[in-house]
């Protein structure tokens, strides 16, 4: 229970009575002994430095990660992206227009064929070129 050359509490003891798990012993030690209390005192203080430095550094950190602005060439082509599948989409609806205007049934085969082209490249979710990127993203 006690420090064998002083009477007071060994660190395992103290490292208890941090824990809460103080045996009636030294419970009964601490009471008595000013020393003991006083050197626990610190040492629950040190602690709740460490915690609210830790719990400080942690928000910095968190608001440093949030503040980071996206990279002007991920913007840029964030946004090409979607001009680009824009672009399709207008294609596909001036395509799909002209074929119901003019009459479907009578519609040669390939306007078929240029039709569900332009339909496959439109419900793509990015163009071809950059689906290597997606892919290495999603891998992340």
């Amino acid at each position: 229970m006690t420090h064998p050359y002083s009477g007071h509490l060994s660190s395992e003891r103290l490292s208890e009575c941090i824990l809460g798990q103080p045996s009636p012993d030294a419970r009964r030690h601490l009471q008595d002994c000013p020393a003991c209390r006083a050197e626990l005192g610190n040492f629950r203080e040190a602690l709740g430095e460490f915690r609210g430095a830790v719990r400080c550094w942690s928000e910095e950190q968190a608001q440093a990660a949030l503040a980071v602005p996206a990279r002007p060439s991920e913007s840029r082509s964030w946004m090409a992206a979607h001009q680009f599948a824009m672009a399709l989409l207008l294609a596909a609806v001036c395509i799909l227009g002209s074929f119901i205007w003019h009459g479907g049934e009578n519609a040669p085969a390939s306007d078929a064929v240029l039709l569900n082209q332009v339909d496959a490249q439109v419900s793509r979710t990015v163009p071809s070129s950059m689906e290597p990127l997606t892919k290495l993203v999603a891998q992340e």
